[in-house]
């Protein structure tokens, strides 16, 4: 799940690192920190974080790690769910439908992350592709796999789902 904090920290030195240290301790992911100097809150400054998380324990956790380490959360802001998706394209995969792809699952609007990897070589028109990444439905990875396989019926490629299910 993804998470959006405001946390009041003190102005002293080492307090923003032990925020957020405990973020990886728990098996979370920070995916950004803006610093808000100008904003201050009850005397601290405010630090937004947005970050991944495994479960709803894993965030009860981290809470109450905060909590002892006198870290202020301020706000919580939008929770959501991500669902992982791989799916592995094998096959003539021409660089033109590579963008065709990435435009498609950009255009699905519960898309979250995405990554592809393409691999190949110089003496065959094959090759292999791997794209995974989050999206916050599960009905999108549905829509993620609909969209790949019309791409792939209409270029001769192969579509390979769930390589982690």
């Amino acid at each position: 799940m993804r998470v959006n904090v405001d946390l009041g920290l003190e102005d002293v030195p080492g307090t923003l690192v032990r925020a957020l240290e405990p973020i990886s301790s728990l098996d979370g992911n920070i995916i950004g920190v803006v610093h808000h100097h100008d904003k201050v809150v009850g005397g601290r400054i405010i630090v937004n974080v947005i970050f991944e998380v495994n479960s709803q324990s894993r965030l009860e956790e981290l809470k109450s790690v905060w909590e002892r380490r006198n870290v202020d959360i301020v706000s919580l802001g939008p929770l959501y769910e991500t669902f992982p998706m791989e799916f592995l394209l094998v096959g003539n995969i021409p660089p033109n439908e590579v963008r065709e792809i990435t435009d498609g699952l950009e255009s699905l609007e519960d898309m979250d992350s995405m990554d592809i990897r393409l691999a190949g070589s110089s003496s065959s028109d094959d090759r292999a592709a791997l794209v995974f990444g989050k999206v916050r439905t599960q009905q999108g990875i549905d829509r993620m796999e609909g969209l790949l396989r019309k791409r792939g019926e209409g270029s001769g490629f192969m579509v390979i789902r769930g390589l982690e299910d």
